[in-house]
């Protein structure tokens, strides 16, 4: 599995190619691998926590579920409405679901798209933001 290091490192490619997709009109790559910025930081914020080099290659920790993983990061009370800009952001940024990838060309547009990165990368309230300081 990758380590907390490579986690960090695609999590910031994968933004960088969900903005590419964006400045081309590919609006619906560009939603779509917002989810997976999310997806790779919890990851790494999960090694962080539980103070581990490599990712776990358990079934138990193979999971595409924000709310699991924001559980095994120790998130659970940080993200929530006392931080409402975080929650918000947090919020728009976790509508994500990997089966997205099935979904007809065309269903979002510019401002879906748009809305997505703001939210992962608002400062200081974005949600990239947030996870890269614990992770």
């Amino acid at each position: 599995m990758a380590t907390r290091q490579e986690l960090q490192d695609l999590a910031q490619l994968r933004l960088r190619e969900a903005e590419a997709l964006f400045q081309v009109g590919l609006y619906d790559g560009c939603v779509y691998l917002c989810g997976y910025v999310v997806e790779l930081a919890l990851k790494a914020c999960i090694c962080a926590t539980l103070a581990i080099d490599t990712y776990p290659d358990e079934s138990f920790f193979w999971s595409h579920s924000f709310d699991k993983l924001k559980l095994l990061a120790g998130l659970q009370r940080q993200i929530t409405l006392a931080q409402p800009e975080l929650f918000q952001n947090w919020s728009i940024a976790t509508e994500w679901k990997p089966e997205w990838r099935y979904q007809p060309a065309g269903k979002y547009v510019r401002a879906d798209a748009e809305r997505v990165i703001d939210a992962i990368k608002s400062n200081p309230d974005g949600v990239l933001r947030f996870l890269s300081g614990r992770w």
